[in-house]
């Protein structure tokens, strides 16, 4: 009986006093329909993180966010708008936002490809190029006109643009 008792005595101390992990983080989940898409979180005061283009990110986390209610705003090139809304986060958690794509990037184009400016014309477009840019002296162009490539940074997301138009300034 003492055995007994010792062990249900135990069981309630554990219970009672054992430490649980609360989740700190208001978890959603977006489905987006093509890329490249910008993500608005926004507040009730107004737009709190603009223009996040999450490229072929999985996830992404907000830290140190007031607590109150957003709505999340996904928009693109060419594409309709779409808010969704009720995300409530409380004092103390992390907005997780977590992506999911559907849709091809609209970028992608298939082999044999002509380029043409969506102000339709097929003339003054070269290719972009990706990486770093390594010169010596005076190699790097400065004119827009003598340019034979756009040099466009290191960073990509996996659904960049490939041509640039030189006459509009248009990428695509």
């Amino acid at each position: 009986m003492k055995t007994l008792l010792t062990i249900i005595l135990s069981f309630l101390t554990f219970f009672c006093f054992g430490q649980t992990k609360k989740n700190n983080s208001a978890l959603y989940n977006l489905t987006i329909a093509y890329r490249p898409a910008t993500i608005d979180i926004l507040a009730d005061t107004g737009s709190l993180n603009s223009s996040i283009n999450p490229g072929n990110i999985e996830q992404m986390t907000f830290t140190g966010m007031t607590p109150g209610q957003y709505k999340i705003q996904i928009s693109g090139q060419g594409q309709q708008t779409v808010i969704r809304d009720s995300i409530v986060v409380k004092k103390g958690q992390d907005l997780v936002l977590h992506f999911t794509f559907n849709g091809p990037c609209l970028y992608d184009h298939p082999d044999g490809y002509i380029p043409t400016c969506p102000k339709n014309h097929t003339d003054s477009i070269i290719p972009i190029v990706y990486g770093l840019v390594v010169t010596n002296g005076d190699t790097f162009v400065k004119d827009k006109k003598d340019m034979k490539v756009k040099y466009a940074g290191c960073v990509t997301t996996g659904c960049d643009p490939s041509f640039y138009c030189k006459l509009h300034d248009i990428e695509f």
